[in-house]
């Protein structure tokens, strides 16, 4: 096959895949497999540029020399030796003659190989491509072993897949791990301090600490491995953090991020902006109220003592004092929560006072025939709050009847003619008393 063009453009091509068995026979018959084993060998003659420089192991290769091969070199052989390949080196262009190839812008020859690395791999039994592999032109004579001299060209696998023609720059591979302390969870505000170790000691350059992909205040230098930021700026809320290490010379170490690191910040818990108090009336009858006020709370819950001792049922802000508070002393606590935790705030004690008198919604009366010698009977009427016990003291005409405190009372001769009432007095646990008295009743 002839090209007719004198110009092979460093572009990409489809190669041409040939069948192994029709190779190896056209390099029986040109004698191609003896690589130089007897006879005059020269040195290398030069170089040749790989295209495309970087490439994959599918990419189709062209090599182009530096110059022509020198007379009376009519043909050449190129060889492929590297990791997976014969000691020797692997034939990729069998024994051929120059002038079938184009002549390149620099005077030199331009090669296509006609496989890909990937099909001469599968040739020489192996599927991992590694390290640096090397093609050796050899210019030559059709038959017999005399080379006149070799152009070389090395391209390096920095993966299984990928290759470049420039050998790659060995950099130390570094690590860097990120702790904080305190440890999660936190409450906002705290002062978390950030420290990344970065791996080796040696390795100089720079650490970025991370919130998500919001940065952390500046980037910190490392010094002997370790680079410290303190933040307290972290809001509320579920965090992942991160350290990058960015080195000084890329060529000597290389870069590298830390692990995410997950961290909780959780919001204060309460604080009391006024402490709890009782207000109100402290006194038997009267509602007092449980007054505070927290900040940062989603709750506030209340409990009421009594000397001392939580009064079971009583959870309400307010509360109605009862006749059985009278004297004892009465305090309330105020607790406030949110989802970190809660604050109580507990009021003085004050002493319940005795509750108002009881006062007559109905006036008592005298039930009975109002006649000497007929029990009169004394109806309380009603009260409020309402009474418990009462006591009666019977009147005529304004004045005291000696003796007459009972709830009855019968009329004896001195009664007849004269006006009767009836004083109730109207007793409740812790209140004061209340009074009244009945109208008037004429005895016959």
């Amino acid at each position: 096959m002839r090209f007719t063009t004198t110009r092979f453009t460093k572009t990409r091509f489809k190669a041409v895949r040939i069948p192994l068995a029709a190779t190896l026979v056209s390099l029986l018959a040109a004698g191609s497999l003896a690589l130089g084993t007897g006879g005059a060998r020269a040195d290398v003659l030069g170089a040749m540029e790989v295209a495309p420089a970087t490439g994959t192991d599918t990419s189709g290769i062209l090599l182009t020399t530096s110059g022509t091969c020198p007379e009376p070199a009519t043909n050449l052989i190129i060889s492929v030796r590297g990791s997976g390949f014969p000691a020797e080196g692997q034939i990729v262009v069998g024994n051929s003659p120059i002038s079938i190839y184009p002549s390149a812008q620099n005077g030199g020859i331009a090669v296509p190989l006609t496989q890909t690395m990937r099909d001469y791999a599968s040739t020489a039994g192996f599927t991992t491509l590694q390290g640096r592999y090397d093609f050796t032109l050899t210019c030559r004579m059709p038959f017999g072993s005399t080379t006149y001299g070799d152009f070389t060209a090395p391209i390096w696998f920095t993966s299984d897949t990928t290759y470049q023609s420039t050998e790659p720059v060995t950099v130390t591979p570094t690590t860097t791990q990120l702790t904080a302390s305190p440890g999660s969870p936190v409450v906002q505000g705290t002062a978390v301090k950030l420290t990344a170790a970065v791996t080796p000691a040696t390795a100089t350059g720079t650490v970025s600490f991370l919130d998500g992909t919001t940065e952390l205040g500046n980037p910190v230098t490392v010094s002997g491995g370790k680079a410290t930021l303190t933040t307290s700026s972290l809001a509320v809320g579920a965090h992942t953090l991160k350290a990058r290490f960015t080195p000084a010379d890329p060529a000597v170490y290389g870069a590298s991020d830390s692990r995410p690191l997950p961290y909780t910040v959780k919001i204060k818990p309460p604080a009391v902006v006024s402490a709890a108090k009782v207000t109100g009336t402290v006194r038997a009858g009267s509602t007092v109220t449980c007054a505070a006020s927290f900040s940062g709370a989603t709750s506030v819950s209340y409990a009421w003592l009594k000397d001392s001792k939580v009064i079971s049922g009583a959870t309400a802000k307010t509360r109605t004092l009862s006749g059985t508070d009278y004297a004892h002393k009465i305090a309330c606590r105020a607790t406030a929560t949110n989802s970190t935790g809660s604050t109580p705030s507990t009021s003085p004690a004050v002493t319940v006072a005795l509750g108002p008198a009881l006062k007559a919604v109905t006036k008592p009366s005298v039930g009975g025939t109002h006649k000497v010698g007929y029990k009169q009977t004394a109806k309380p009427g009603t009260w409020k709050p309402s009474a418990t016990s009462y006591s009666y003291v019977w009147k005529r005409d304004g004045k005291t009847i000696s003796r007459a405190t009972k709830s009855t009372y019968t009329p004896v001769r001195a009664d007849r003619g004269h006006r009767l009432t009836v004083t109730v007095t109207a007793k409740r646990t812790g209140y004061a008393k209340g009074t009244a008295t009945s109208a008037s009743v004429k005895i016959g």
